[in-house]
């Protein structure tokens, strides 16, 4: 007598080459799934190769901030083409590829607008010195770097840097010097004059830290010390300039101390910048301001009018 041997539900029988084979339809379910799941993984795929090579065409890019380039320029140094793939671009790259090769940009943001754009954005460097080596000028941004290297002609347009000892200056490049805290002190000597609101600066010696010289308009020499208190020291002289020193006046200003302020030492006299004798005034600043109101006049020969 035959065993009798009752299928599973979960059984189906099924007839292959004749032969009665048991299916079972768990097994039946799961690979029903796993072809749905590689039909999704075809059309995803199917889905971003059609994107990559005929969708999100760039068609348009918007530059915003930009006067010292042309909108060429940018598009061919970053790389931006027509018709290339939105979703392939790589913006980092385009960034880094500006920022590494026109000087003066000082920072760059490239975002995708999707379906058809890319815009860039950029902040421009601002120079605020030329800085003289060995014959050749190099100008410098306020951010410290270095924007055009070995100029044969100085741009009249900023203040001659000297004694700064530049130190293997390269363009796109940090200000550095021989002596470490020189780029440091010209920074913030640069700022302090801005600060300060004193115009017509031509030019600027820093070959000694301790003394240090701004010469204002080509007729006034600022012997300014040491870079403590710049904007202050700046605030002094400039306020001697315009109320006590008529507009034909040559010769030194030069920062004596909190207590004796500032004296003024014509042309003529600068011989006397050495012994400290003939001062023609000096500004009191116990009272810690740049006020000449109580200016005494110590009057020599060489007295400007006022």
């Amino acid at each position: 007598m035959k065993d009798i041997v009752k299928s599973q539900p979960s059984d189906e029988i099924k007839y292959v080459n004749g032969k009665r084979v048991k299916v079972a339809r768990r097994k039946r379910r799961s690979n029903l799934i796993t072809y749905c799941a590689l039909a999704v993984a075809l059309c995803t795929a199917v889905g971003l190769v059609i994107s990559l090579c005929f969708l999100f065409d760039l068609e348009q890019v918007e530059v915003s901030g930009l006067t010292l380039y042309s909108n060429d320029q940018v598009l061919a140094v970053g790389g931006v083409e027509s018709g290339a793939n939105l979703i392939r671009t790589d913006t980092d790259v385009i960034e880094k590829r500006l920022t590494d090769t026109l000087p003066y940009l000082k920072s760059v943001s490239v975002t995708k607008d999707y379906p058809h754009a890319i815009k860039i954005s950029v902040v421009e460097e601002t120079k605020c010195a030329d800085i003289e080596l060995n014959g050749k000028y190099y100008i410098a941004a306020k951010s410290g770097k270095i924007l055009e290297v070995g100029n044969a002609v100085h741009d009249v347009s900023l203040p001659l840097v000297t004694g700064f000892q530049l130190k293997e200056p390269e363009l796109c490049g940090e200000l550095t010097s021989e002596d470490e805290l020189k780029a440091k002190v010209l920074m913030q000597l640069i700022e302090a004059v801005e600060k300060s609101g004193l115009e017509k600066v031509t030019s600027i010696d820093i070959a000694e830290r301790t003394d240090i010289i701004v010469m204002y308009d080509n007729r006034i020499k600022l012997r300014l010390g040491s870079s403590m208190d710049l904007e202050y020291k700046l605030s002094c002289m400039k306020s001697v300039i315009e109320k006590k020193l008529n507009s034909t006046f040559e010769g030194t200003l030069k920062y004596n101390n909190a207590k004796t302020g500032v004296s003024a030492f014509s042309k003529d006299a600068e011989a006397a910048l050495e012994n400290r004798t003939k001062p023609v005034y000096t500004a009191p600043t116990e009272d810690g301001t740049a006020s000449v109101s109580g200016y005494t006049g110590w009057q020599t020969d060489n007295a400007p009018q006022t």
